[in-house]
């Protein structure tokens, strides 16, 4: 019998698309939904039987989520894969990381750059998905609880592979409480809750390539980046910006423990979205309590920063 307990998943970047890699960096996950997939092509032919004809095996792959808690540490290489950028200094005992989406993709053939996981669930073998792109993230803050993220994944190929020793870094997720939010230049205490996403639409491409792999993965549309959550209702600012679509900077902040050994310095994850417009701004009564306003915003390519969103770590991994 499998137990979620024993199980483990790791990461590890690849240098070309096609060829699995094995420099493992295991993250503490709370959940996954990894599917392999195999389509089914039914036969037309007709035989003079009423029963279908036997399904042919068609393409293949592997999609689904990924949940965890995020520390800087092993956040950076989900927003390396997503952003497709990083780029890291030394900040005196710490270092520094910025991970600005790329205006460009992996290759002529692939949009994003490409991973190999390693999913044990605890019985038998483990489970190697290659070529795997993480095309969304989304960062969920929620006062009073653990904040959350979920990265989504699309890969090309699947095989099994011997389980491995897994190795975690000593490190606690971050809490609602560390957290701060800067809305147009001004602290502002009136969210409750606050989900960031940036998603890359993409898509396998089939081709004649004599293999049951999409050929290509490319992009079907526009990177977009957004925010959704809720806020309290006590003053109409908000919802006045939502009817002027007055854009506004998004600045979370969230600083963790004390880096040991690097002074002044935290382990810390900044999101920055310089132009974001609220698209909804709801505030209904749904009885005798409290008001709350539900509001979704976009995060827009803002032409004097360079960048639709940016993020900063602070930690101890040299590079990604």
């Amino acid at each position: 019998m499998g137990y979620g307990i024993g199980g483990h998943l790791a990461l590890s970047i690849q240098n070309s698309v096609g060829t699995a890699t094995s420099n493992w960096v295991y993250i503490p996950f709370v959940s996954e939904s990894l599917t392999e997939n195999i389509e089914q092509l039914q036969s037309e032919n007709l035989r003079a039987v009423y029963d279908q004809p036997n399904q042919l095996e068609g393409i293949s792959n592997v999609t689904g989520d990924i949940v965890f808690e995020p520390h800087p540490n092993y956040l950076g290489h989900f927003l390396k894969a997503v952003t497709g950028n990083a780029t890291s200094t030394l900040q005196t005992s710490a270092y520094q990381h910025e991970f600005v989406p790329t205006q460009s993709d992996f290759d002529a053939n692939f949009a994003l750059t490409p991973y190999t996981i390693n999913l044990f669930k605890n019985v038998g073998s483990a489970y190697q998905y290659t070529d795997a792109m993480i095309h969304t993230l989304a960062i969920e803050i929620t006062a009073g609880g653990i904040i959350n993220a979920t990265a989504t994944v699309h890969a090309r190929g699947s095989a099994l592979l011997d389980p491995t020793t897994a190795s975690f870094i000593s490190a606690d997720p971050f809490t609602w409480n560390e957290t701060s939010l800067s809305v147009a230049g001004t602290a502002n205490g009136e969210f409750e809750s606050a989900t960031i996403t940036i998603d890359n639409p993409i898509e396998g491409i089939p081709t004649l390539n004599g293999e049951k792999t999409h050929g290509k993965v490319k992009r079907t549309g526009f990177r977009t980046v957004s925010v959704a959550g809720d806020q309290d209702f006590s003053s109409q600012a908000e919802y006045n910006i939502f009817r002027a679509q007055t854009r506004q900077r998004f600045l979370f902040t969230i600083t963790g423990d004390n880096i040991s050994g690097g002074g002044s310095e935290s382990n810390e994850i900044t999101l920055d979205i310089p132009q974001c417009n609220y698209s909804t701004f709801s505030a209904p009564i749904g009885g005798p309590g409290r008001i709350t306003a539900s509001y979704e915003g976009n995060g827009e390519y803002d032409t004097s920063s360079s960048y639709a969103i940016r993020y900063t770590l602070t930690n101890t991994t040299a590079s990604y």
